[in-house]
């Protein structure tokens, strides 16, 4: 079933669907939330977008490097 989650993430409301729980989508939004402004607190004037875009690029490196793991785990069964 899915449900409708209501978030404040950077200073933007959004609405999104989803079949996770409330908890669950809240947990990602503060940790969404905690990394963007730690990145906009980590140089002057950066930008809400800018800032996202650097987490965004974070977030796909460590799944890439966890994708590269699993597969190598996987190869020595």
């Amino acid at each position: 079933m899915k449900n409708i989650h209501h978030l404040e993430i950077a200073g933007t409301e959004l609405s999104l669907m989803s079949e996770e729980t409330n908890a669950y989508v809240e947990k990602l939004a503060a940790e969404l939330n905690r990394r963007i402004n730690t990145t906009r607190l980590s140089g002057t004037n950066v930008s809400v977008t800018k800032a996202a875009i650097v987490v965004a690029l974070d977030l796909l490196d460590e799944i890439q490097k966890m994708k590269v793991l699993i597969e190598a785990s996987n190869e020595k069964k």
